[in-house]
């Protein structure tokens, strides 16, 4: 009789779908997502319950709605293929586009309840969004910018050859 423990007993390799599902990015992109999803919900049926008209830009509403949509899709389809290659690990930077429409249009939603609940809920929400944001942006575009940056460098400080004239 031999012991074994549940460790021996499991496969030591792990799968696409368990990496893609560990991921942190996609975490925070669905639960914003739904998070995003429940409030507009939720503001809309206040404005429709209490008969709140719409009174904002109209154009720039529909604009972030339909930006939203096209973003929540364009996210939904990155991860999609993200399962399948694992190279695709910035597919997150379509979701944090998606929750800047998504918040976006919360906004709008908000202003049409009351324009001190825009004020109140908006500025802190939106300084997180864009650090959120900023973030995202940062690990995408910034460590090829930085390395340039580190390659000029070391060729400014490399040691000069002199000539000198006899």
């Amino acid at each position: 009789m031999t012991d074994t423990t549940v460790a021996d007993a499991t496969p030591s390799t792990t799968t696409l779908f368990r990496t893609w599902w560990t991921n942190k990015n996609l975490q925070y992109d669905l639960v914003m997502s739904f998070i995003l999803i429940v409030l507009n919900v939720a503001a809309i049926l206040y404005i429709t319950h209490h008969k709140i008209p719409f009174t904002a830009n109209n154009l720039f509403f529909q604009f972030c709605i339909c930006s939203y949509g096209f973003s929540g899709l364009g996210s939904f389809m990155g991860w999609s293929w993200a399962i399948c290659v694992v190279e695709a690990y910035d597919m997150y930077i379509f979701g944090r586009t998606c929750h800047i429409f998504g918040f976006a249009v919360l906004l709008h939603l908000l202003y049409f309840i009351s324009p001190r609940l825009t004020l109140w809920i908006g500025i802190p929400c939106s300084l997180w969004f864009l650090a959120a944001f900023i973030e995202s942006l940062h690990t995408v575009f910034l460590p090829q910018v930085f390395e340039d940056l580190r390659d000029c460098w070391k060729f400014v400080n490399e040691e000069q050859v002199r000539v000198a004239t006899v």
